[in-house]
C-alpha cells in the first residue's frame, strides 16, 4: 500500500485532493487585478500536465536530449569544452539568484495564494525587478564580449551550458512539494499557478 501511495503521488493521482483556500491573487507581494472568482476550486482529478513539475520535467528532458549531440561535439575541442563549462557555471549563477525568487513565490502558494501569470512572463518579471546584482550582469556581459571574439563555436558552446537549468528548477519544485505537502499546479485557462494539498 505504501508503494502504491508513492507511485500515485508521483503520477499526480490524488483521491482526496483539495484546493487550498484561495486568497487575493499576488505576484511577488503585489495584488494582481482581474482575479477569477475566489470560490473556484481545482478538480480532484486533473491532467498530468497540469502538475507543473511534469511540464518542467518534459522541458528538462527535451533540452537534455537536444544538448547531448552538442555536448559530445564541443567536448572534442579544448576551447569549446571550456566555454561549455563556463556556460554551465554561469547558468548555476543565474539560478542562485532565481532560486530564492521562485522559492518565495512557492511560499505564497503554500499559504493559499494564487499567482496569475504565464511561466515566460514570470521569468521576465524576475529580470525586470532587478533581482540579479548589477555586478553579475556586468560580469556576464564582459564574458559575452570576450566570447564573441573567440570563435564562431564558442557562443553555442557557452549557451549549451544553460540547457540544464530546468533540472535545477525541477529539484527546487520537488523539494518544496515534499516539505509542504502541496502540488504546484498551472491552469492554462486562467493562466495561474496554485498550490493543492493532497491529504
Amino acid at each position: 500500500m505504501r508503494i502504491s501511495e508513492i507511485v500515485h503521488g508521483w503520477l499526480g493521482w490524488c483521491p482526496q485532493a483539495r484546493a487550498l483556500p484561495r486568497q487575493p491573487l499576488l505576484l511577488n507581494d503585489e495584488i494582481v487585478r482581474g482575479a477569477p472568482a475566489q470560490k473556484e476550486r481545482i478538480p480532484e482529478r486533473t491532467g498530468w500536465l497540469q502538475r507543473y513539475r511534469n511540464q518542467v520535467l518534459l522541458l528538462a528532458v527535451s533540452l537534455t536530449f537536444a544538448a547531448i549531440p552538442a555536448v559530445a561535439f564541443f567536448q572534442s575541442d579544448d576551447l569549446t569544452r571550456l566555454m561549455m563549462y563556463v556556460g554551465t557555471i554561469t547558468g548555476l549563477g543565474f539560478f542562485a539568484f532565481f532560486g530564492p525568487w521562485l522559492w518565495n513565490s512557492l511560499g505564497m502558494l503554500a499559504k493559499g495564494m494564487t499567482i496569475k501569470t504565464e511561466p515566460g512572463e514570470y521569468i521576465v518579471s524576475f529580470f525586470i525587478v532587478g533581482s540579479i546584482p548589477l555586478w553579475y550582469i556586468i560580469l556576464v556581459a564582459g564574458m559575452l564580449t570576450v566570447i564573441s571574439f573567440a570563435g564562431a563555436l564558442t557562443f553555442p558552446a557557452f549557451a549549451t551550458g544553460f540547457a540544464f537549468i530546468p533540472w535545477y528548477v525541477l529539484v527546487l519544485i520537488l523539494l518544496w512539494e515534499q516539505r509542504t505537502g502541496c502540488t504546484l499546479m498551472f491552469d492554462k485557462k486562467t493562466h495561474s499557478f496554485t498550490g493543492m494539498r493532497c491529504s
